[in-house]
């Protein structure tokens, strides 16, 4: 099914002005028995860079690949460790789930998470995001 998915978050990094991060694109949505599979393509500076967002009632993962891939993975008390892939190397990556919400309906889904954010081993950020889908 295709629609629109709009990601709006932020990074508060500790110095008192978050960054926030403002993303709208066509998507396509598919469900796998109890998951919902949501993929869409942006482009930053030039680079093409795809995105998986998995949601499955409690927890969701999200998936880029590009100049930078990662995978992050939510759940409800969840600590998750990664290898964060960069063109300069590879960084050990934590995520601290602090609380996560989804609402999987026909007409809009929606997730919402906030997490700590760790980057080997030091705290980088206390961040939050929110995923609606909403089909055309």
């Amino acid at each position: 099914m295709n629609g629109t998915i709009r990601i709006m978050g932020s990074h508060n990094h500790g110095d008192g002005t978050p960054e926030i991060i403002k993303e709208t694109a066509n998507a396509l949505l598919e469900i796998n028995e109890d998951k919902y599979v949501i993929s869409y393509e942006t482009t930053n500076e030039g680079n093409k860079i795809s995105h998986i967002i998995e949601i499955d009632g409690t927890n969701f993962t999200m998936i880029q690949e590009g100049a930078v891939n990662s995978t992050l993975v939510f759940g409800p008390g969840k600590v998750y460790n990664t290898d964060y892939h960069t063109p300069y190397g590879i960084m050990k990556m934590s995520v601290i789930t602090r609380n996560i919400m989804a609402e999987l309906g026909s007409k809009k889904i929606t997730a919402h998470v906030q997490y700590e954010l760790l980057m080997d081993g030091s705290k980088v950020s206390d961040s939050k995001v929110r995923i609606s889908f909403i089909p055309d």
